[in-house]
C-alpha cells in the first residue's frame, strides 16, 4: 500500500510471520526511512509471540526482506531501541540465523527444552544485545518452540 504526503511516497509492506502474523513496515521513501516495528529490534533479542502467529523463520525472512529496501544511507527505526543501519539488521539477522542453527542442531540430538537452554546457544551474543540470563532463555525457547511448532505455554 502507498501514500503520498508533503511530497514523499510512503510505502507499507506487510512481511511473513515474524513477531507477529500480522507485521509490516513501513518506508518514507524520499527520506529513506523505515519504520520496522517488532520485526527488528536495535534494544535485545528478537521477541516471537508465537501465541500471534510469530515465527523464528519469519524474524530472518522480514530482516532479508528489509535488507532488500535500505541500503548504507537509510535510518532504521527498530521497534526498541535505538535508529540503526543497515549493517545493524545485517548483523542482526546474521545473529538469529546462528543462534536459530545452533537450536535446530540440539534439537536434532533430542535434547530437551531444558538442556538446549542448559546449552546456552545464544552465549556468544549475549553480552552484545544486553540479555540477562532470563531474556537469552525465552530467546533460545521461542526459537525451540518455532523450530518445533510446541505452542507457547505447552510441553515440550
Amino acid at each position: 500500500m502507498s501514500f503520498h504526503l508533503n511530497g514523499d511516497s510512503i510505502v507499507v509492506f506487510h512481511v511473513a510471520p515474524a513477531h507477529t502474523d500480522g507485521d509490516a513496515m513501513v518506508m518514507f521513501t524520499k527520506a529513506n526511512v523505515v519504520h520496522t516495528g517488532d520485526v527488528f529490534v536495535s534494544a535485545g533479542f528478537p521477541f516471537v509471540d508465537r501465541s500471534s502467529g510469530g515465527t523464528i523463520h519469519g524474524i530472518i525472512a522480514a530482516t532479508e526482506r528489509l535488507l532488500t529496501v535500505t541500503n548504507a544511507e537509510t535510518k532504521i527505526i527498530p521497534g526498541h531501541g535505538r535508529v540503526a543501519e543497515e549493517t545493524d539488521v545485517a548483523e542482526f539477522r546474521d545473529m538469529v540465523v546462528i543462534v536459530r542453527d545452533r537450536v535446530q542442531d540440539l534439537i536434532a540430538k533430542k535434547m530437551t527444552l531444558e538442556q538446549i537452554k542448559a546449552a546456552k546457544p545464544s552465549r556468544d551474543y549475549d553480552a552484545e544485545y544486553n540479555a540477562s540470563p532470563a531474556d537469552a532463555d525465552r530467546f533460545v525457547e521461542s526459537i525451540a518452540r518455532s523450530l518445533t511448532s510446541v505452542k507457547s505455554g505447552g510441553k515440550s
